[in-house]
């Protein structure tokens, strides 16, 4: 997974990084360590334990892509290649390079790409409220 995960493709939003904690906004809740350098994660990560040496999240970050991964396997028919896809994705909040960084990651097209390929055949729903998919 490391291998994958270091050639995932995110843009880090325009402006310097600040080197500390920056809650990301929208359906992200804020993070506990604002303000805060990234630091080791707490042992109760439920996803996304790649960064558990490095992280500004916390498992209120963790737990709703645990859900999101967890309910596209049980109910949305996915393959194996789209879960992995799909958990990288929802743990991309976590990066500790992205977590220094205002606003949500932004994600390179050919990743994008390779999610649509991977996850054609999936089935996804969207929650109004959280902008969730699942």
């Amino acid at each position: 997974m490391h291998l994958i995960l270091s050639s995932l493709c995110l843009f880090l939003n325009a402006g310097k990084s600040s080197g500390v904690c920056v809650s990301q906004g929208g359906r992200f809740p804020p993070f506990k360590s604002e303000g805060s350098v990234p630091k080791k994660g707490p042992k109760d990560l439920t996803l996304c334990r790649i960064f558990r040496k490095k992280t500004c999240c916390d498992v209120t970050h963790t737990h709703p892509a645990l859900m999101s991964v967890r309910k596209l396997a049980t109910t949305g028919e996915a393959s194996a290649e789209c879960l992995h896809l799909w958990e990288l994705l929802e743990c991309s909040i976590c990066d500790p390079r992205v977590g220094t960084q205002p606003g949500p990651p932004l994600i390179c097209a050919s990743l994008c790409e390779r999610i649509y390929e991977a996850c054609s055949n999936a089935y996804f729903s969207m929650d109004v409220k959280t902008q969730v998919c699942g």
